[in-house]
């Protein structure tokens, strides 16, 4: 039986090296991947070849004429390709001369070209040889090639040239610019900061009745927000509403996100309101930009409802630590330290094991004096095998020294040693203040030789919310930092020593 791939795979290419051929490969990668505009699926000259016919008894002479066909096609293609990419390789090459010397390129070899000088950072070309090679052919001349070339040159920041073939294109009788290929345009300006030229390109569209994209008005709302344009961003919805392009969620979500960013919550929640009147989903992005707006300006009740409404998205959303302190600082305002264990409980469902996570459950024991609760947090992380921070201890640290259980307190101290957990500038400020209380552990410290380490400061800014900054901290917070860049422990101790009693 006559195997026609396994002819194909005997097909004699003409020799090349390992690195053309990789070359090569990069050059036949047009257009690059985007997310916003997606080109007519079509068969392109540098996808596999379609699958042969099934073999059929009989026929076997034809198959080996088509065979040798195509074996011949494939080889004479790859030399043009390679005969063509060695001409465009030299650094002066000029590739409008070269498509005249050629007489005239494929439809496969023209944009093989594109491909190769888009990798090689000669886009700036691509629009002279565009418009050669389409000279030669009235049939070229068409939205599908104007618009492939466009949103090479957008990509590209060429935003000008792009223009330019725009203008050229709108002279063509019988020839109208879609709504990707003005899309690609706006897109060019916004990114470049030049939103008056976007806001005209769009303005032209709805003059020619061509119906923007909601993709279009996303990314005009975007530009209005960045440019702190809040009410053009709500006309803007009404802008699309007019010309017949009504608002998905993207669009609702993305009002929310930016109108959050803005602290503008009256705005946020009108627009909240609109998607749950209509029934629409709200992004998980979304969810977490809202609750980030309430935990920023403390509103208790909202941020409650929102952050519980986050840790039941799925998939699972990952809140970042800064966020996080920000609704712990309001539970820590407003006294409500038994919710800290709640949300490392719920956070570590979904983190596992991060430092946070340990600090907010130890912190809300440290904070309600609960000697069992502490306890009862360590012995966990002793069982999760979870190495102590500079936070976690510190945070044992001003529980023991606020309900001034020196013993507890030394034991402590004694563990951060055996666990090789170095003191910072928030530890010493706990030694300071617990020696003025009747803790003589500061000289002990002293001798271990700790103080002679440069000063750094590790603890979690929680702590200090939790617990205030004690009179030695606030005493630093004071002091001419001008006087030296880099202090030790030693040091720092001596010149608070002296601002106190110049204070007094």
């Amino acid at each position: 039986m006559f195997d026609f791939q396994m002819e194909v795979m005997r097909v004699p290419l003409p020799s090349i090296s390992f690195n053309d051929k990789t070359f090569l490969c990069k050059t036949l990668v047009f257009p690059k991947p985007s997310s916003s505009t997606a080109l007519t699926p079509t068969i392109s000259q540098f996808s596999q070849p379609p699958p042969p016919p099934p073999f059929v008894r009989g026929k076997s002479n034809s198959d080996k004429q088509d065979t040798v066909q195509f074996d011949d096609d494939l080889r004479r293609n790859w030399n043009l390709k390679r005969s063509l990419f060695q001409k465009l390789k030299h650094k002066d090459s000029d590739p409008v001369r070269i498509l005249e010397a050629d007489g005239d390129w494929s439809k496969e070899l023209f944009w093989a070209v594109v491909g190769f000088l888009n990798q090689t950072s000669r886009s700036n070309q691509v629009l002279q040889v565009f418009d050669k090679w389409k000279s030669k052919d009235d049939s070229r001349v068409s939205e599908f090639n104007y618009r492939r070339v466009i949103r090479l040159l957008v990509e590209e920041g060429l935003v000008e040239n792009a223009v330019l073939s725009l203008k050229e294109m709108k002279n063509v009788p019988n020839l109208q610019a879609s709504s990707e290929i003005y899309d690609s345009i706006i897109h060019g300006f916004i990114e470049k900061e030049m939103l008056e030229d976007a806001l005209f390109y769009v303005k032209e569209m709805e003059d020619l009745d061509v119906k923007p994209q909601i993709l279009t008005y996303n990314r005009l709302i975007k530009a209005y927000a960045k440019n702190g344009l809040y009410d053009d961003m709500a006309k803007c919805v009404k802008r699309m509403e007019s010309n017949g392009c009504f608002p998905d969620h993207s669009t609702y979500n993305l009002l929310i996100r930016e109108f959050s960013v803005a602290g503008l919550i009256k705005m946020m929640e009108r627009t909240y309101r609109i998607v749950i009147s209509k029934k629409m989903d709200l992004e998980g992005s979304t969810m977490v930009a809202m609750l980030e707006v309430y935990s920023s300006f403390g509103i208790l009740e909202k941020m409650e409802k929102v952050y519980k409404r986050v840790l039941r998205l799925r998939p699972k959303v990952d809140l970042q630590d800064d966020l996080i302190r920000k609704v712990a600082a309001v539970y820590i305002e407003n006294c409500m330290f038994s919710r800290l264990d709640d949300m490392g409980i719920d956070l570590y469902s979904k983190t596992r094991n991060t430092d946070i996570v340990w600090c907010l459950r130890m912190l809300a024991h440290a904070r309600l004096l609960s000697r069992t609760g502490m306890a009862s947090v360590r012995h966990e992380m002793d069982s999760k095998k979870v190495r102590w921070s500079v936070s976690v201890a510190n945070i044992m640290l001003f529980g023991y020294a606020k309900m001034r259980d020196f013993r507890r307190l030394k034991a402590v101290l004694a563990e951060m040693g055996a666990r090789g957990v170095k003191p910072d500038i928030v530890m010493i400020g706990i030694l300071w203040d617990a020696h003025g209380l009747g803790f003589e552990e500061l000289d002990s410290w002293r001798k271990m030789g700790f103080f002679g380490n440069v000063v750094e400061f590790k603890t979690d800014p929680l702590v200090l919310d939790a617990f205030g900054k004690g009179e030695f901290f606030t005493s630093v917070e004071e002091l001419d930092h001008r006087r030296s860049k880099v202090w030790t422990y030693e040091h720092l101790i001596e010149l608070v020593k002296q601002h106190r009693q110049k204070t007094r």
